[in-house]
């Protein structure tokens, strides 16, 4: 069972027990320790798991939802950060990565790549997912941070399935 399977084992569970039979702390605790202290780009990784492995409707997003608005202020932080370094316009490139990157499923194919028995023609550049709104270099810099946010998904996932190997 992968790690992105027991963490959403360890959410959804009634019974946080930890012993022999109930193991589902083990997969929180990996979480909590894959966040790197001193790290910016880690510190909200299990934050981003989370939202990722539960799924988050888009609205909810721009809705702001208590959990997402600590998410979207982490994350504002680290576009900030290489927005300064790179001279970018900021809040409209972290609110549409991060956006785009929870919930980006295509509109008219929900994500399954056909639409009426053919292939989506909405989607056909990024298949199953909705295309990235804008142009030219904001289009790029929400697409780099995209890229950046699964990154960090990702090696947010191998830090926490490494250390839940470890544990068991």
């Amino acid at each position: 069972m992968s790690f992105a399977e027991q963490y959403l084992n360890a959410l959804n569970s009634s019974n946080l027990q930890d012993d022999e039979h109930h193991r589902a702390t083990e997969a929180l605790a990996a979480a909590a320790l894959a966040d790197l202290p001193g790290r910016s780009s880690s510190i909200f990784g299990s934050m981003l798991a989370r939202a990722k492995i539960d799924g988050v409707p888009q609205e909810a997003i721009t809705g702001g939802s208590q959990n997402l608005a600590m998410l979207l202020r982490a994350w504002k932080e680290v576009v900030f950060q290489k927005g300064r370094a790179r001279g970018w316009i900021c809040n409209k490139i972290a609110l549409q990565s991060l956006t785009h990157w929870l919930g980006g499923e295509c509109t008219v194919c929900n994500g399954t790549k056909i639409n009426a028995g053919r292939a989506c023609t909405h989607c056909t550049e990024t298949p199953g997912r909705e295309p990235v709104a804008g142009n030219g270099l904001l289009r790029e810099r929400i697409l780099d941070m995209i890229s950046d946010l699964e990154g960090l998904y990702q090696s947010h996932a191998a830090r926490a399935g490494a250390k839940l190997r470890k544990a068991a």
